[in-house]
């Protein structure tokens, strides 16, 4: 059945209605057991605190997040928290007549659960708490679309996305057993240790993928001055990686799709860039014939493409959150590159090291919680060309600290033939593993053919 705005904000629960909420006998059930909480005995504010945490936002009614503000003040400073100590501690705040004075406390004390059953009424409140979010959400969600001017509707739905992906994140302080003793899970750990570790993806470069072993959450930066091959190195980390059946996500803000796709051909059917750029006669029938032979490889390729102008960390979420619906698993995600991104707040006093900073963060953050790996294309200042060699360092990244802060590994490129044409070195690019946390620092040598937009093994070339 379907209702009308003004009916559905006079829903059973609505923030209008003066009644008693949903979910309000349950805090007084674990206010009440915290109340006639006994020194010694369990401790059922410890177990209600680890789901409702230690603000108020999730009592419905108002006077039981006092109360139980009090209650938690009293237990920092291991104090009883018994009916005659909240009393006083909430005489001393000023706030025992706006809680309904003694009175009400002892009509919650005889509502107490019990004390091992404090806990799963916890998550009953915290429960209900969160479907008053999800309701007040929705109704923002239809102010907003009454309100919208038709050319931004794309943002407005945009943003109620992200705000109902928040809300359905938030699953308490408790975070699925993310706090909890050291030893709890320990033996289970150790069993893992039996067997070796495999890389959730793979760079497609023997050498780098000895080293730099990609698991889920990790962020990497790839970083150089320009023109020294981050576009290759990447994309032929994302083909590579396609290639092992591995699904593989590419935000591409720098080169649009016919560039993309033309370095793409010219890397896999080793067809020269320059012929697919000028197009016409300069394609040879070897080039077609060429093409032809890889053309079912890349249909099958589990490779998706983004070429949107405007990439948040929102849209990248999004992204991920569709290829794991379509494939059960989650991707490597290859972002070219970071600088260009934008917030989700799109705040235009932001300063270009506060936006990176956050996106930095942000993309972090998406990587632990969706178990993907995020590689990041990033630029390097001019600090390198007036350094004796010009050799990279992780200090020479432009915009933001935060980069380096967030990342998993940094992998800094250098060529020496970009600075010396007659360097024996011609044909060579080093990968300076500058950052790793999952291994040792060193540097890779491999060999670029840009003709093919790729780099590969020296063994291979």
């Amino acid at each position: 059945m379907s209702h009308t705005f003004e009916e559905i904000v006079d829903l059973p629960g609505s923030a209008g209605q003066a009644q008693q909420r949903p979910g309000a006998e349950a805090e007084a059930a674990v206010l009440g057991a915290c109340l006639m909480a006994s020194p010694g005995g369990f401790d059922p504010i410890a177990a209600a605190a680890a789901v409702l945490g230690d603000q108020d936002r999730d009592f419905a009614e108002p006077h039981h997040g006092v109360i139980w503000q009090a209650v938690l003040a009293l237990h920092a400073r291991s104090r009883p928290t018994g009916v005659p100590m909240v009393e006083a501690e909430l005489r001393s705040t000023g706030d025992l007549e706006r809680v309904g004075g003694l009175v009400r406390l002892s009509q919650i004390a005889h509502q107490a659960c019990s004390p091992g059953e404090a806990e799963h009424y916890a998550h009953l409140v915290h429960g209900y708490a969160r479907q008053r979010r999800y309701e007040q959400t929705l109704v923002r969600g239809m102010q907003m679309a009454r309100q919208a001017d038709p050319s931004a509707v794309n943002g407005l739905i945009a943003a109620h996305q992200a705000e109902l992906e928040h809300l359905a994140a938030d699953q308490g302080p408790e975070q699925a057993g993310l706090f909890g003793k050291f030893h709890e899970g320990l033996q289970e750990h150790l069993d893992t240790l039996e067997h070796p570790v495999i890389a959730s993806a793979i760079t497609g470069l023997t050498d780098l993928d000895m080293v730099l072993k990609m698991r889920p959450g990790n962020m990497i930066l790839v970083a150089a001055r320009p023109a020294m091959g981050k576009s290759a190195l990447t994309l032929g980390i994302a083909l590579a990686n396609a290639g092992s059946d591995r699904p593989t996500l590419v935000h591409s803000l720098e080169m649009g799709k016919a560039e993309v796709t033309n370095r793409v051909l010219s890397s896999q059917a080793r067809v020269g860039l320059h012929h697919l750029t000028d197009g016409g006669p300069a394609i040879t029938e070897d080039d077609w014939s060429r093409i032809a032979r890889r053309l079912p490889d890349l249909d099958s390729l589990p490779l998706w493409m983004d070429y949107t102008a405007r990439v948040t960390p929102h849209l990248v979420r999004t992204r991920i959150k569709h290829i794991v619906r379509t494939t059960g698993r989650v991707p490597l995600v290859v972002i070219d590159y970071i600088q260009l991104m934008e917030t989700d707040q799109r705040n235009s006093r932001q300063t270009a090291y506060e936006r990176v900073s956050e996106v930095s963060r942000e993309l972090k953050i998406i990587a632990e919680e969706t178990g993907a790996v995020i590689v990041c294309c990033a630029q390097l200042n001019r600090g390198s060309e007036n350094r004796e060699g010009k050799l990279p360092q992780t200090s020479d990244l432009r915009d933001s600290g935060q980069l380096e802060q967030d990342a998993s590994a940094v992998i800094l490129l250098h060529r020496e033939d970009a600075y010396d044409k007659a360097s024996p070195r011609a044909g060579e690019s080093d990968l300076i593993v500058s950052k790793n946390r999952g291994g040792v620092c060193c540097t890779v040598t491999v060999a670029h053919q840009f003709h093919y937009s790729r780099l590969r093994d020296m063994h291979k070339t």
